[in-house]
């Protein structure tokens, strides 16, 4: 397995294509993979596309966005990550694991804490990875960027990975993320 690091801007257009339909094999029911790659956040040219492959084949991936936060010890950036995921015939083989652990390097490198959302489902995941539940209120705009201006923990749980700070870093009370969550 080859697992790979790009930049949005300089994708194929044939991985880009490659990157959609593993999404909607691996998330069959999300409507948005039939057209695009993205649920919340449409794509920027600096975020980060991991992809693991075998031979041509892409058989995993984990978007990464760099966003600038605001919280009350001040500003930090996250990279923050959504549409993890491995082909469904690869499952169990530590293809996203490995896409995570990928993500992990990147962060260290250019964002002060890896951020994502999660589910029950998933939490274990990504904690066996590193990632830390934090119990933060979090402010985002729903919808899109021009939604409204809304208070979540989309499906359950945030959790942290260290980037350029430690975990003892992480500032307590609400942070806002000045956009929608991805």
């Amino acid at each position: 397995m080859d697992v790979t690091c790009t930049i949005e801007c300089d994708l194929s257009d044939r991985m880009a294509e490659d990157i959609r339909q593993l999404q909607q094999a691996a998330f069959p029911t999300a409507e948005e993979f039939l057209t695009q790659r993205w649920w919340h956040t449409p794509l920027s040219d600096n975020e980060r596309w991991v992809g693991a492959r075998t031979g041509d084949k892409l058989i995993g991936s984990v978007r990464l966005l760099f966003r600038t936060i605001t919280t009350p010890a001040g500003e930090l950036v996250v990279g923050g990550l959504g549409n993890v995921c491995s082909h469904p015939d690869c499952r169990g083989q530590g293809v996203a694991s490995a896409c995570m652990r990928a993500a992990a390097e990147v962060i260290e490198r250019e964002a002060d804490f890896g951020f994502l959302f999660c589910g029950e489902t998933v939490r274990d995941f990504y904690a066996k990875l590193g990632w830390q539940t934090v119990s933060n209120v979090f402010w985002m705009l729903e919808g899109g960027s021009d939604g409204p201006r809304v208070s979540d923990t989309p499906h359950g749980y945030a959790m942290i990975h260290p980037g350029r700070q430690s975990m003892d870093d992480w500032p307590k009370g609400e942070i806002d993320l000045n956009g929608p969550d991805w």
